[in-house]
């Protein structure tokens, strides 16, 4: 048996590719790769951060709480903080009626201006401008308001409107509480953030289905409800220059409206009844009316 010593291929485990494009194929398959992921992340965002414990969304609305609890301008600071907490008082007792996520709650927060808005933002927290408070003529109707707002947050609307950049915010959170807070920083750095989300039709039937049932339990009827949306339209017919930014992120018809007394008779609720006053600080919004 003879044995040799033969001399190794050269061409074993080596290509004839040039290095540098072999490293532009890495680059761009880890970018498509990426880009990939984010698009999925884009398409899914609003979906993923709903679902997340809400303990996630509380830790990347921080920026948004602090915002919307800062003083406002004004010499009636005294004032704003009574309205507040009859605000909050009511809030929370139609909260309790309403099983919230765990570890969510309800902060009701007061802005002393004319406009005719309320909305909910990220983490709990719900807003009610004095232009619709002014208009509000018992605690039925101001209760339907603040039920209603409270249903989107407690549907996680708030998260899912405001799209990927919170949501990422929020995914990064449940990996490092800090890392998420700065990754959705850009997404809710001010409160008028929030008061531009827009939440779809479906949502909106959600949160009005919500509001009926928790105002049919505490009330004993759903009187007050309809008194809202037609107060809304009449105070955006007045508005023709600028439309009340409650109607645009809530879409209001005479159908949406009918639908309320089509509910009530679907499931039993008296369609009104006895009206609940407006606690002192509320209703001295309607007597004397600041100036705006």
């Amino acid at each position: 048996m003879e044995l040799e010593n033969r001399t190794p291929d050269e061409t074993v485990n080596y290509t004839i590719e040039h290095p540098l494009k072999e490293f532009a194929w890495l680059v761009v398959g880890a970018v498509g790769t990426v880009a990939l992921i984010t698009t999925l992340i884009g398409l899914f965002a609003g979906e993923l951060a709903a679902r997340l414990p809400y303990r996630y969304e509380k830790a990347v609305a921080v920026e948004v709480t602090a915002a919307l609890m800062a003083d406002g301008p004004g010499d009636n600071r005294q004032a704003s903080r009574e309205v507040e907490r009859e605000l909050n008082r009511l809030g929370a007792r139609l909260a309790a009626d309403m099983q919230l996520p765990e570890g969510m709650a309800i902060t009701v927060h007061y802005q002393d201006t004319p406009m005719v808005n309320a909305f909910a933002a990220l983490g709990g927290n719900i807003v009610i401008c004095r232009g619709l408070l002014e208009q509000l003529a018992d605690e039925n109707a101001l209760a339907m308001v603040l039920a209603h707002e409270i249903a989107h947050a407690k549907l996680r609307h708030p998260a899912r409107s405001l799209g990927r950049g919170v949501a990422v915010g929020i995914i990064l959170s449940a990996i490092h509480a800090s890392m998420g807070s700065s990754a959705a920083s850009g997404a809710i750095n001010t409160a008028g953030n929030a008061s531009l989300l827009k939440f779809s039709r479906d949502q909106e039937r959600e949160a009005d289905f919500a509001a009926l049932t928790v105002l049919s339990g505490i009330y004993g009827h759903v009187g007050g409800a309809q008194d809202v949306f037609h107060l809304l339209e009449r105070a955006n017919g007045e508005h023709t220059t600028l439309r009340v930014p409650m109607l645009s992120t809530h879409p209001l018809s005479q159908e949406r409206i009918e639908s309320i007394a089509v509910l009530a008779r679907e499931r039993g609720w008296r369609s009104d009844g006895p009206r609940v006053p407006l606690p002192a600080a509320l209703e001295s919004l309607r007597r004397t009316p600041a100036a705006g």
